[in-house]
C-alpha cells in the first residue's frame, strides 16, 4: 500500500511539472499580433435598429410674420412660431387654457412658397419631426440651454389670416 501511494505521488509530481512547464511557455509575437489584429465577431455585425418614430402634428396659428432667410449654402428656409392652445379641467371642475409656442423651420421650395402665402394669424396644420440643439457643456462646465425645434415636412394652410381692412380684395 505504501508503494502504491508513492507511485501516485510520483505521477502527481510528474503531472505538475508538465503543467508548470506548459504554463511557462509564452506565445510568439506573431501569435499575439494575429490574435489582436482581428476584430471581435460582434464588431463585424451590422447594428440593427428597432422601430422608432419622430413625428409631430400640430394645428395652430402663426404668431408673427414668418422670417424668410438663406443658409450659408444658399438654400432658403423659413422660420415662424406656431401657437397652440390646450384646455384642461382641474379636480374642482374649473377649466384653464395652456398656450404653447412652437418654433417651426421649413426648408427648400416649401419655404419659398410658404413665405408668399402665410402671415401672422394664418391657421396651419404642420407635420414634421422634433429637433434639439444645445444642452452641451461650455468651457466653464455649465450646460447651455437646450432648444427644441420642429423641422416641418408638410405645412397645410387651413385658413388665411383675417384682413385688417375687409374692403380690400
Amino acid at each position: 500500500m505504501l508503494r502504491s501511494l508513492s507511485t501516485i505521488s510520483k505521477s502527481t509530481v510528474r503531472c505538475m511539472s508538465l503543467t508548470s512547464k506548459l504554463a511557462a511557455e509564452q506565445p510568439s509575437k506573431q501569435e499575439v499580433d494575429d490574435l489582436f489584429a482581428e476584430k471581435p465577431s460582434h464588431q463585424n455585425d451590422q447594428r440593427r435598429h428597432a422601430y422608432s418614430m419622430n413625428k409631430v402634428e400640430l394645428v395652430g396659428g402663426v404668431a408673427l410674420d414668418p422670417l424668410y432667410k438663406e443658409a450659408k449654402n444658399g438654400k432658403p428656409y423659413l422660420l415662424f412660431n406656431l401657437i397652440t392652445n390646450s384646455q384642461f379641467r382641474q379636480q374642482d371642475g374649473t377649466t384653464f387654457d395652456q398656450t404653447e409656442r412652437h418654433v417651426i423651420t421649413v426648408f427648400g421650395k416649401n419655404a419659398e412658397n410658404l413665405s408668399k402665402t402665410i402671415k401672422k394669424g394664418s391657421r396651419l396644420m404642420v407635420q414634421g419631426r422634433l429637433h434639439y440643439n444645445g444642452g452641451q457643456k461650455d468651457e466653464q462646465g455649465n450646460r447651455t440651454q437646450r432648444n427644441t425645434y420642429i423641422i416641418a415636412n408638410t405645412v397645410q394652410p387651413l385658413a388665411r389670416a383675417a384682413r385688417e381692412n375687409p374692403d380690400q380684395h
